[in-house]
C-alpha cells in the first residue's frame, strides 16, 4: 500500500455507502474527501484549492447538503464545470457515475471527457490511473511532494488545513526570483509560526498569560527560547536549535513587519534591495521548514495537556520575596518555605526546622488555584549558611 498523497475532491450524494469505493481509493494513494452537495463541495474548494489535486464528481447530485434524495440533478454537474473555470487553480475534472443516461450519453460525454462506470473494477481501476497521472502535473502537487514531510504538520491534528495554503504560497514566492526578493514573503512565514504559536498554548505548552498578553507574538518566542522575563520552560522540552531558529525567525519576521523601533530594526527591506537576492527569505524559509518538521514530533510527545502545563518554570526574578527563608512546620507536620510547601520526605530527610534555605526555582502550578507547589521539580532549594 503506498501513501496517500493525493487529495481529490469528490462530490457524491451516496458517498456514505460508498466505503469501499474509498477503501480502494486509499490503496492506490488516493485520498478522496467527500462532499454531498454542489455548494458543499464547491465552498470547501473555493477556500481550499491549494490543498487539492484533483476534483471528482457524479453526474447527479444534490444542490445543498441538506438535500433529501429524489432532489439530486444533472444540473448540479454542470454547474460545478462552470464554477471550476472560475478558480485560480485549474483541475481535470472526473466524472464517476452509474447514471447510464450519463455514462452512454454522447452530448454529456462532450461536456465531461473524463467519465466513469460505478461498478466496473476495470473502469475503475482505471480512473484511479488517469487521477494519478492528472494530478502529478499540478505544481502545487509536486510541491507538497518535494516537502512531503514539511506538510504532514497541515492537518487538523497540528496546524491545520488551512496552513497548507500558507506553506504554498511561501514554498512558491521562493521558487520565483522576482517575488523572492519582496520583503512581504516573511509576513507569510510569520503567519505559520502564529500558527504553531497558537497550537503550543492550546496544548499547554505555551501558558495562556503569554499566549494571550499584550503584543503576544514576541512574549509566546521569548517564553519558548528561554528568554522570557516571568514564565521559561524547562530546557529539556524545547531543542535548543529550534530556540536557536525561533529567535531568528522572530527578528526577521518581526522587522518585514516594521513591528519594531526603528533603532533596532535589521532593515530587511534595505538589505533586500541593495543585494538584489533572494537568499535571505529563502534561508528563513529553510529553516522554518526544518522546525515544522521537528514540530510534528513534538506535537506526538506532548499531547497530555495538563502535564504540558507542568513544564512551566516561573524564574527566580518573579520570586524575589521569597529569594531566602527559613523551614517551617505546620500543625499537621507539613514543611514550609514561607507561602510554599515543600516536599515532605526530601526535607525531613535532608534539612532541619529552622534551616535557611534559598529558592532557585518553583514550578508554575497556578491552575490548581492554590500557591502550594508539589513535586520533585515543584521548588528547587538549597541551604545557605545562617
Amino acid at each position: 500500500m503506498e501513501d496517500i498523497f493525493y487529495n481529490i475532491l469528490w462530490i457524491d450524494d451516496e458517498h456514505e455507502t460508498l466505503s469501499g469505493t474509498k477503501g480502494r481509493a486509499k490503496r492506490n494513494g488516493i485520498n478522496l474527501i467527500p462532499f454531498k452537495s454542489l455548494n458543499g463541495g464547491m465552498s470547501e474548494l473555493e477556500r481550499n484549492y491549494p490543498f487539492y489535486d484533483g476534483v471528482l464528481l457524479d453526474a447527479k447530485f444534490f444542490e445543498n447538503e441538506d438535500d433529501v434524495m429524489g432532489s439530486e440533478d444533472t444540473y448540479n454537474v454542470h454547474r460545478a464545470k462552470e464554477l471550476l473555470l472560475q478558480l485560480k487553480k485549474k483541475f481535470e475534472v472526473f466524472v464517476l457515475t452509474g447514471q447510464a443516461e450519463a455514462y452512454e450519453d454522447k452530448t454529456f460525454k462532450k461536456a465531461f471527457t473524463k467519465v466513469y462506470k460505478k461498478g466496473s473494477d476495470e473502469e475503475i481501476d482505471r480512473l484511479f490511473a488517469d487521477i494519478k497521472k492528472a494530478a502529478a502535473t499540478q505544481e502545487d502537487t509536486q510541491l507538497r511532494q518535494a516537502y512531503k514531510r514539511v506538510f504532514e504538520v497541515c492537518t487538523d491534528n497540528y496546524l491545520g488545513k488551512d496552513a497548507a495554503i500558507s506553506l504554498l504560497e511561501a514554498i512558491k514566492n521562493a521558487n520565483d526570483e522576482g517575488t523572492a526578493k519582496s520583503k512581504d514573503n516573511f509576513l507569510r512565514l510569520r503567519k505559520l509560526l502564529e500558527l504553531l504559536f497558537e497550537k503550543l498554548n492550546q496544548i499547554g505548552i505555551v501558558p495562556d498569560g503569554i499566549f494571550h498578553s499584550k503584543g503576544w507574538f514576541n512574549p509566546t518566542s521569548d517564553f519558548l527560547t528561554g528568554k522570557s522575563g516571568e514564565y521559561t520552560i524547562k530546557e529539556s522540552v524545547i531543542h535548543p536549535s529550534v530556540s536557536f531558529i525561533l529567535r531568528q525567525l522572530k527578528e526577521i519576521t518581526q522587522d518585514a513587519e516594521h513591528n519594531v523601533d526603528e533603532k533596532l530594526r535589521l532593515k530587511t527591506d534595505d538589505f533586500i534591495i541593495a543585494n538584489g537576492t533572494s537568499y535571505l527569505y529563502k534561508s528563513a524559509l529553510s529553516q522554518l521548514c526544518d522546525v515544522l518538521i521537528w514540530f510534528k514530533t513534538f506535537i506526538d510527545n506532548y499531547r497530555d495537556v495538563e502535564a504540558n502545563k507542568s513544564l512551566h518554570i516561573r524564574s527566580v526574578a518573579a520570586y524575589n520575596e521569597i529569594f531566602t527563608g527559613t523551614i517551617e512546620q505546620d500543625a499537621k507536620g507539613n514543611y514550609y518555605c514561607g507561602e510554599y510547601l515543600l516536599n515532605y520526605n526530601y526535607v525531613k530527610n535532608n534539612y532541619k526546622i529552622s534551616d535557611k534555605i534559598e529558592v532557585l526555582e518553583v514550578a508554575d502550578n497556578s491552575n490548581s488555584g492554590t500557591k502550594a507547589f508539589y513535586g520533585k521539580y515543584a521548588v528547587k532549594f538549597k541551604k545557605v549558611d545562617n
